[in-house]
């Protein structure tokens, strides 16, 4: 009998050590709303889904919880019915902690302030530092559009306008790569090198990657880091 408990308690301790799933809380106030609906919504394959939402009526306050395999891209979504479908999206690194969600109504996504996830803090400076290079792709774009609304263009601003493209992609790609190196031991490294840097070169991708610990390597982005890898690869 003394046998038995032993090996019950010792399966039971395995169960509850396999089991890596941990619990996210989303406290949120949205200044101005006083009445909606807010979801918590994951992206699953290519469709966003919700996966918790709180109606709220008078007080702006919220709670809202899930529970995460690994650190991942969420989204806070805000529906009151004004007609505009997708408008109303903050997305955000979530982990298994409390985070904090502070907005008002008239500036939902762009007031928004996120704190509690390290991830996150990583993000937010990766896309401030990154702020230059939008726009020069938004530049680069216009000169596009330029172009392409005359009739009779010259090789010379092609070339001039590829040119120009390709060196705003390799400072793109190198930053992505580098700053990704820096926070290796973050599930955002992968995600930024996924999302940003999908068109280098195997060979750099796979560096940064081989650098990461495996926690890392087997996390969501992780993991399409490495397909990505592999794709890039083959082509």
């Amino acid at each position: 009998m003394k046998n038995l408990i032993i090996l019950i308690l010792l399966f039971a301790g395995i169960t509850a050590c396999s089991d890596s799933k941990g619990t996210l809380t989303v406290n949120g106030n949205i200044k101005g709303l006083k009445q909606g609906t807010v979801y918590l919504q994951k992206l699953v394959d290519t469709t966003i889904v919700n996966v918790d939402s709180i109606k709220i009526d008078g007080e702006p306050v919220f709670k809202l919880t899930t529970t995460l395999e690994n650190p991942e891209i969420l989204y806070l979504y805000l529906d009151i019915k004004d007609g505009v479908k997708y408008d109303d999206r903050i997305q955000f690194f979530a982990e298994d902690t409390i985070i904090n969600i502070e907005t008002d109504l008239e500036k939902f996504e762009d007031n928004a302030q996120i704190t509690g996830s390290k991830n996150q803090d990583i993000l937010n400076i990766y896309e401030t530092n990154k702020k230059p290079l939008n726009q020069v792709y938004t530049k680069l774009v216009q000169r596009s559009m330029q172009l392409n609304a005359v009739e009779d263009v010259s090789q010379e601003k092609i070339d001039s306008l590829t040119t120009a493209y390709d060196k705003y992609l390799r400072k793109k790609v190198l930053y992505a790569i580098n700053y990704a190196q820096l926070h290796k031991d973050y599930e955002v490294s992968p995600y930024i090198l996924v999302k940003d840097a999908f068109d280098a070169k195997a060979e750099l991708l796979d560096s940064a990657y081989q650098m990461m610990p495996k926690k890392i390597q087997t996390s969501r982005y992780g993991k399409q880091l490495s397909e990505l890898i592999k794709t890039n690869k083959e082509l």
